[in-house]
């Protein structure tokens, strides 16, 4: 059984050696930016509104967004794993992140064999929408085996990139200069 604390931890990791220095810090007007892993406030912007990092845009807006970091499997993946049920076990049943995420991105990143980042930045509430008009067509996954035996949908990543705004980049292995996008 998957542990949450241990994949946490490793997707936090990854998020502070790859994603701050050369996303965020580079994204947010004059470093503002807030990621919420700590506190009671953090916790709760994660659990009710599905949000991981908060980041001030060059025009002022504040933007939200989710974030997903998925390991090397030793493939490329093909797929975005979208989560409609968070859990499944009687009792303790609750809608996935697709359903009640407020966030106004979702960050889908995928490990490369080298060890860094291939990006893509997906506008949140357009994916949602176009989702749930055609999720019925696409193969579901789960429930897996971690305690909550979550459940979603696998789109292909060709599907959500021809009808959903995403904005596609790279970034390299902690310690090694940033790729171009």
């Amino acid at each position: 059984m998957s542990d949450f604390h241990t994949d946490n931890g490793w997707q936090k990791r990854i998020r502070d050696e790859i994603l701050i220095p050369q996303f965020y810090r580079q994204q947010a007007s004059e470093g503002r930016y807030v990621v919420l892993d700590k506190g009671r406030l953090s916790g709760r912007l994660q659990r009710e509104f599905c949000i991981d990092t908060i980041f001030q845009a060059a025009d002022g807006e504040m933007i939200s967004v989710e974030e997903k970091i998925v390991r090397w499997p030793g493939y490329a993946y093909a797929a975005f794993c979208l989560e409609t049920h968070s859990c499944t076990v009687p009792g303790r049943e609750s809608q996935g992140w697709m359903t009640y995420s407020s966030a106004d991105y979702l960050l889908y990143c995928f490990v490369t064999v080298d060890g860094g980042l291939d990006c893509h930045l997906i506008d949140f509430p357009k994916l949602r929408e176009w989702f749930w008009n055609v999720h019925e067509q696409f193969d579901t996954f789960g429930p897996l085996p971690t305690l909550n035996r979550t459940m979603g949908r696998k789109v292909p990543i060709a599907d959500v990139h021809s009808n959903v705004p995403t904005w596609i980049f790279l970034l390299s292995p902690a310690g090694k200069k940033e790729v171009a996008a």
